[in-house]
């Protein structure tokens, strides 16, 4: 959770998002938003003498704000942040360089009612602030205790409340400067592929690489190209057999057939006469010995047809 990578200038704080106090501590949730984090501060005062007692700050990312976002209001914080042995914790650590100095930076969130004794407030935030070191990644972690420690109970309504306008305030954010957050997006890809072509070397190629030939896939028969004839024309005479010039006798103009003309007289089709209407001939009975009156076949009866 470092607040900004070395070199750069220090965020301006945008104005409070949201502001919550309880008899001994205000929180105050900052727009730091213009390098992707708010600042969350716990800041402690008396109260008869209405003067501060301690203030401790920490940042936290977007994407870490809208986790914590979603696990309250779903209340599902407790399943899934839940480790056998202590409350269940969401805990980011973070610092920067301070006056010569690392400072470290850590934010809690806890879900400890206390087996009913704050069944009501089971919320504990606590901003600690104090000397830190850095690892060999570059983050930073807790040297020693802390010089402040601020800490206060929150109902869990509450505390709904304030990560509701806190993710509520970021969309709307996000909406206004799209175009900005979109192009610095683009800008940091292609800063990070500019690195990368810049970080990358050709390959060592070993002696017996060098003086290897290149292997050549082998030759395949090529065919001429083809020539487009128009199909209205007839194909030209063909070329003579003395060596005469391929290209030349290709390109003689092509003879367009002729055909005999069309009959001025139209032909018709005519068909033989059809038989004269009226019942079918009757057909003479065989005669000569074995044949009866009854034994020759009866006559065909021919269907008429409609004529006109």
């Amino acid at each position: 959770m470092d607040e900004r990578p070395h070199g750069t200038p220090v965020a301006k704080v945008s104005p409070e998002i949201y502001v919550y106090a309880t008899n001994k501590n205000f929180l105050n949730v900052y727009d730091a938003l213009r390098i992707e984090k708010i600042k969350i501060e716990v800041a402690g005062y008396d109260q008869s003498s209405g003067r501060q007692t301690g203030i401790a700050g920490a940042w936290l990312d977007v994407d870490d704000a809208r986790l914590l976002t979603h696990l309250v209001i779903t209340r599902q914080f407790r399943e899934v942040l839940d480790v056998p042995g202590r409350p269940a914790r969401f805990e980011k650590f973070g610092g920067s360089d301070r006056d010569g100095a690392v400072e470290s930076r850590t934010l809690q969130v806890e879900w400890d009612p206390a087996d009913g004794k704050f069944a009501r407030y089971p919320y504990r935030l606590t901003i600690a602030n104090g000397p830190g070191q850095r690892t060999q990644n570059g983050a930073v972690q807790p040297k020693g205790e802390p010089t402040t420690r601020l800490s206060l109970r929150l109902p869990e309504a509450d505390f709904m409340k304030i990560m509701l306008a806190v993710s509520a305030y970021i969309q709307t954010y996000e909406a206004a400067h799209h175009h900005r957050i979109a192009a610095e997006k683009v800008r940091e890809v292609q800063e990070k592929l500019a690195g990368r072509a810049e970080r990358r070397l050709p390959l060592a190629v070993g002696p017996d690489e060098e003086e290897r030939a290149p292997a050549t896939p082998p030759s395949r028969p090529t065919n001429p190209p083809l020539r487009v004839v128009p199909t209205d024309l007839a194909p030209g005479p063909a070329p003579a057999k003395g060596g005469e010039d391929r290209e030349r006798v290709a390109a003689r103009p092509m003879v367009r057939p002729t055909y005999p003309a069309a009959p001025a007289t139209p032909i018709v089709a005519t068909s033989p006469a059809r038989p004269p209407a009226g019942p079918p001939p009757s057909r003479p009975a065989p005669s000569g010995p074995g044949y009866g009156p009854t034994d020759y076949p009866p006559a065909r009866l021919e269907r008429s047809t409609r004529t006109g």
